[in-house]
């Protein structure tokens, strides 16, 4: 806030403004147009009697704020500095790093096709017995399944008939037929029906 805005504030002229703070109006209107300093003196003045403080614009002010003004730039050089040299350490860790790497690379690479080497020759040596091994644990099991399935093709086939207490006769493989696709189907001879259920739908035929 400067002196202007706080008479303007306080709603006063500038002559009142001046004969609160013991000055005239003229030396007033002379500091707000910038052809005179305001003095410490009358800046605490002001403090006193408004309770507000107007940087003084005399020369100890304007030297005092050059100082400080200086001093923050060196602080805010100091900074970017301290920056950059951070920066350009970092940089010099990555080039030594990198270069250690591509003067390792060699070294490495030799110790990865030394392991291999030993590694793919126990690997072949295995595979040969484990082969062997697959080979003759197969050929026991496909001769069972052959002997299972001779079996199975030896042995006659059994044919199921249903009867009606009528006389009538019906094979399952008939009655799947007429139903068609379903998960159950349920034979009731006594009452020359059969019920099939297919999901929730539901429903019968019958027999004879």
């Amino acid at each position: 806030m400067n002196l202007k805005e706080l008479r303007e504030k306080n709603k006063l002229t500038q002559a009142a403004f001046g004969s609160s703070l013991g000055v005239s109006g003229k030396a007033i209107y002379l500091i707000e147009s910038g052809n005179m300093n305001l003095s410490k003196k009358l800046s605490d003045k002001i403090a006193e009697v408004y309770g507000e403080f107007i940087e003084p614009t005399g020369r100890r002010a304007k030297a005092a704020a050059a100082r400080a003004e200086k001093k923050a730039d060196a602080i805010a050089t100091d900074a970017a500095q301290a920056v950059l040299d951070a920066e350009k350490k970092v940089d010099k860790r990555k080039r030594k790093a990198k270069a250690k790497v591509q003067a390792d690379k060699p070294a490495v690479e030799a110790v990865a096709e030394a392991v291999a080497a030993p590694v793919e020759a126990v690997a072949e040596a295995v595979a040969v017995p484990v082969e062997a091994v697959a080979a003759a644990v197969a050929a026991p099991m496909e001769a069972a399944v052959e002997k299972k399935a001779r079996k199975r093709a030896a042995k006659p086939a059994v044919s199921v008939v249903i009867q009606s207490p009528m006389g009538g006769e019906i094979t399952p493989e008939e009655i799947c037929a007429r139903i068609g696709r379903a998960d159950t189907v349920y034979i009731r001879v006594d009452q020359n029906k059969a019920y099939w259920v297919r999901g929730e739908e539901h429903g019968d035929i019958d027999l004879w």
